[in-house]
């Protein structure tokens, strides 16, 4: 039997191709003798996540998900695909197979790749909820700063209005804030980590492909 690594995107709204774009930014996962990536959308779970309210909308349904197949003999660990980590904590209550937020994993890659973390957001007025999960995670004096290009997430299906802006918000914080590193602060943005990265010079990390790194490592050694 394969084991399976769930990628839990914890919004229900459908519009925006992000569970889509997740398996597409993982298809590199796919290989005989590894575990089977299988990326779905929490029909259960708030119509989009913007900010704190909607994380803490999103957490029960992402409980209500892990609990229901924790028991399942082909899951081997479950990967929540939204950067506030929504119900991670409580999660591990659940279950002893391998537990793992986006924002957590994402900003523990990027803190391996630069002295300073700079984070960019999809949506707009999120620096203070950015500058608590730093604190939170205890990266407060190696974080740069946020950027929000000010967007919807529907936007997403458009590169065409991302990309750009997804570049100058890297050199803001590349400039003026003294960014070693950026990392994504959002899900389904792999598609523009060469470019960015290539029009900075700087690490660009994409959280959930970090967050899968991890969960590969605990399952492939028997953790």
């Amino acid at each position: 039997m394969r084991k399976v690594i769930h990628v839990i995107n914890a919004s229900s709204r459908t519009d925006t191709g992000i569970t889509a774009e997740l398996a597409r930014s993982l298809a590199w996962c796919a290989g005989p003798g590894l575990p089977v990536v299988t990326c779905v959308t929490l029909e259960d779970g708030p119509n989009g996540i913007a900010n704190g309210r909607d994380s803490d909308r999103a957490a029960p349904a992402v409980l209500r998900y892990i609990e229901a197949h924790a028991s399942d003999a082909s899951a081997a660990a479950f990967v929540v695909a939204c950067f506030s980590d929504p119900g991670v904590s409580s999660a591990r209550e659940i279950t002893h197979k391998p537990v793992i937020g986006i924002g957590e994993a994402g900003l523990m890659a990027a803190l391996a790749l630069g002295d300073c973390v700079g984070t960019i957001g999809v949506s707009k007025g999120q620096d203070a909820k950015s500058w608590r999960f730093a604190r939170r995670t205890g990266i407060g004096e190696r974080y740069a700063g946020h950027v929000s290009l000010g967007l919807d997430y529907g936007d997403l299906q458009h590169p065409e209005r991302v990309s750009d802006r997804l570049i100058e918000a890297a050199m803001t914080l590349r400039d003026h804030h003294r960014a070693g590193v950026v990392l994504f602060a959002g899900a389904g943005l792999a598609r523009y980590t060469a470019a960015v990265s290539q029009a900075t010079g700087l690490p660009v990390v994409e959280p959930t492909q970090a967050a899968v790194v991890v969960a590969l490592g605990q399952v492939m050694s028997g953790g």
